[in-house]
């Protein structure tokens, strides 16, 4: 959601009563560097996981600060640095990745433990949307408005679905079988005698 981490959303939201978790990219440079700058290797880590799956070890840590006074962002309460570092199962580097953001939410209402788990949970929508744009090419799509994008959105993520639930976690390959004999996807969705 970083087109959305902007001061008219964070007061719209704020406005009506909600609290907002917002990741901040460097397409918001001056709360970036801000951000940026907090003394993070001081900071504690305030909570860690680690989960072992598909293949590989994810180890994810949090550290959260106070707001800086001097935040150019209003109505925030917390800063945060995730780190997540992923290794296949022999403990070999695949990815490392850092996201800084900011957090309406006090500490009487969110745990970094929570914290934690609602960045994880939009990740995984964001997964989803990537694999939509790159493999389904989706941002390429032409057809017109009106219920035409609703509807093959909806079929894309069918499809990736009904992979996930057939056991296949590399979706661009599993759709590469799936094309291969026309059968394969009625089979997937129990649509076969």
């Amino acid at each position: 959601m970083p087109l959305h981490t902007v001061k008219a959303t964070a007061g719209q939201i704020r406005s009506q009563g909600g609290h907002f978790i917002f990741p901040v990219k460097e397409n918001r440079p001056t709360l970036f560097a801000v951000l940026d700058a907090l003394p993070w290797r001081q900071a504690p880590i305030t909570h860690h996981s680690v989960q072992k799956g598909h293949g590989r070890i994810t180890t994810r840590t949090i550290q959260v600060l106070p707001a800086p006074a001097e935040l150019p962002f209003p109505g925030v309460a917390w800063v945060w640095l995730v780190e997540r570092q992923v290794t296949d199962l022999h403990g070999k580097p695949i990815s490392n990745i850092a996201q800084l953001g900011v957090a309406s939410s006090d500490d009487t209402l969110l745990t970094p433990a929570g914290l934690a788990r609602y960045i994880q949970d939009h990740w995984g929508v964001e997964v989803l949307h990537w694999i939509r744009d790159t493999l389904f090419r989706e941002d390429n799509s032409t057809a017109r408005p009106g219920s035409g994008p609703r509807v093959l959105a909806s079929l894309r993520n069918l499809a990736i679905g009904a992979l996930r639930l057939a056991g296949r976690t590399d979706i661009t390959e599993a759709t590469r079988w799936a094309c291969r004999y026309m059968t394969r996807p009625f089979a997937i969705l129990g649509l076969t005698s």
